[in-house]
């Protein structure tokens, strides 16, 4: 294949709309030149070697804009697909960090910029070292690349099949979030049970003072035990999402 102009500007259109939204490509600790400088660079090489093909022939300016619009939104799914993933396992460290009484502790985290708890932000971490242990983002560059068979320009299928599908994932991203957080949340609460029974028994202890640190300590202790555990679902649920990007892209094309 030789290179076009018009292939680079859809192969880039498309690989923007992934840099949005995929783990690690939109992370805001790459500056903005980097980011660009990436993208220019996979889309020149890909335009070599991607075969690009079209629903309709681009005939107009109006249509090509259309194109390029269409071709960001069909990268930002893709990547959508794949952060929903860290989005639940963030969502469980939320959960952790609300029953060992870390609610109202929280770091920024240099994917997003935002604040999120301390429990999230260490097992996000270690999710995407994993990630990147396992080429998760080769996958997403390669799924992109193939995905022009199914999708081609202007042949983005937008129906009811797409909109249930997100649906369903933004779903079982609560689901996975419950559990993820479940076996160190019961040690919590069994600790709570157990300092109720020492409450009753031994009314001059303040347990309110004696109950946060141990559950400080059972949470940590409950975490420390299951990271064997965590990382093997980890890479389960990254295998799992990687079918369902295969799937939204065979539900996008035509």
């Amino acid at each position: 294949m030789s290179f076009t102009l018009e292939g680079f500007l859809l192969l880039f259109s498309r690989l923007s709309g992934l840099f949005l939204s995929a783990p690690i490509l939109s992370s805001r600790m790459m500056p903005v030149r980097v980011k660009v400088l990436t993208i220019v660079a996979l889309a020149a090489m890909m335009a070599y070697f991607v075969p690009i093909n079209y629903v309709r022939k681009i005939t107009n300016p109006g249509y090509f804009v259309a194109a390029l619009v269409v071709e960001i939104l069909i990268g930002y799914a893709l990547g959508f697909v794949a952060y929903i993933i860290f989005a639940a396992i963030q969502l469980a460290g939320q959960i952790m960090d609300m029953q060992m009484g870390f609610g109202i502790v929280n770091v920024v985290d240099p994917q997003s910029g935002m604040q999120i708890p301390m429990m999230g932000n260490l097992i996000q971490t270690i999710a995407l070292l994993l990630y990147l242990a396992i080429d998760g983002h080769h996958y997403l560059l390669q799924a992109l690349a193939q995905s022009y068979e199914l999708i081609p320009v202007l042949g983005l299928n937008l129906d009811g099949n797409v909109i249930e599908l997100l649906i369903r994932l933004s779903v079982y991203m609560f689901v996975i979030a419950v559990k993820i957080s479940a076996p160190v949340v019961f040690a919590i609460m069994t600790a709570d049970i157990a300092m109720g029974f020492v409450g009753r028994t031994v009314p001059q202890m303040n347990v309110f003072i004696v109950g946060l640190p141990l559950k400080i300590l059972v949470g940590l202790g409950a975490l420390l035990m299951m990271m064997p555990v965590y990382i093997w679902v980890f890479k389960i649920l990254f295998e799992e999402f990687f079918t369902y990007i295969d799937q939204i892209i065979r539900i996008m094309g035509v």
